[in-house]
């Protein structure tokens, strides 16, 4: 074999592997893995004394929830594959541009799964991998199918996104107190404002693919905007839970940091609703994109 077709070969299956990197969404895998980590650590006390984890169960724990989301987001393209190829930003997909087939795309999904369910049966129990599947099952049966019949895909989708964290608190052994209720309340109604930003920022893709969004059902973008702000005003009284359920919390400290976090995100949210443009959405974008980190720092720095 020559030089030449060696190195053809061996860039065909770099190209190859990187289409299939792609049908993970890996930015989203590794926000939900930093999430999940994050309330591990808190749930079981950061692996002091009598602690339940270790390594071996936080790598566990890790592969399998990313086997699982990847497969999520692999059948989610997979669904979606003509949708995708009306989209400007989708397009070249690895399914939609051809570089990959239905069949190897559904097989790499579902094979995903499965072998994230078992790592995480094994390494944190049934009910940590229970919740997991729980949030594939939203995102791909209720919440993808949804996007093209009802407004109310936001609101279906977002349990798919609020479960991941969990994960975490499950498989650290985390009491079911009020700040596991604040863990998925927050990661439930963050998703709005952060959504309406995306929604609003993808308004013609979303139109010509016939997705029922807030920005494509009322193009003022009003209700988008609405959506963000109510949303941003109901994290208060949520982020706060945790004050009243945990006796080890310092309450000063959380208070302070989920206060910060409210009001970057009230205010953005809230120039959104007053300017429906651009340059506002991506400003509530990257302002959603700091709320969680900064909320979760609070919770970890306050001695949840």
């Amino acid at each position: 074999m020559s030089t030449a077709t060696l190195a053809a070969e061996r860039s065909g299956l770099r190209e190859r592997l990187a289409d299939y990197v792609e049908l993970t969404k890996p930015r989203i895998v590794v926000l939900e893995l930093v999430a999940i980590v994050a309330t591990l650590h808190m749930a079981s006390g950061y692996g002091a004394a009598g602690g339940p984890w270790g390594l071996g169960m936080l790598f566990g724990v890790s592969l399998g929830v990313g086997l699982v989301a990847a497969s999520a987001n692999a059948i989610n393209m997979w669904l979606e594959r003509e949708l995708d190829g009306l989209m400007v930003r989708t397009a070249d997909r690895p399914l939609p541009a051809g570089r990959l087939s239905p069949a190897e795309v559904l097989t790499f999904g579902l094979t995903s799964c499965a072998l994230g369910a078992v790592l995480m049966t094994i390494a944190a129990g049934w009910p940590t991998a229970i919740l997991a599947l729980a949030s594939w099952f939203v995102y791909v049966a209720c919440y993808t199918p949804l996007k093209t019949r009802s407004w109310t895909n936001t609101a279906v989708g977002a349990v798919s996104g609020a479960l991941p964290i969990l994960v975490g608190w499950c498989a650290g052994g985390g009491a079911w107190n009020g700040v596991a209720l604040a863990l998925f309340g927050v990661m439930y109604i963050w998703q709005f404002p952060h959504f309406m930003a995306i929604a609003w920022l993808c308004r013609e893709d979303y139109t010509a693919a016939g997705y029922h969004m807030s920005p494509v059902l009322d193009p003022s973008g009003k209700w988008a905007g609405a959506q963000a702000v109510v949303g941003s005003a109901l994290l208060l009284p949520v982020s706060l839970l945790p004050l009243i359920s945990s006796r080890t919390i310092d309450g000063v400290v959380y208070f302070v940091f989920a206060l910060l976090a409210w009001a970057l995100l009230q205010n953005a949210s809230s120039a959104f609703l007053a300017d429906r443009n651009d340059r506002t959405a991506r400003r509530l974008l990257r302002v959603s994109l700091l709320y969680v980190p900064l909320w979760l720092f609070g919770l970890w720095l306050a001695g949840v």
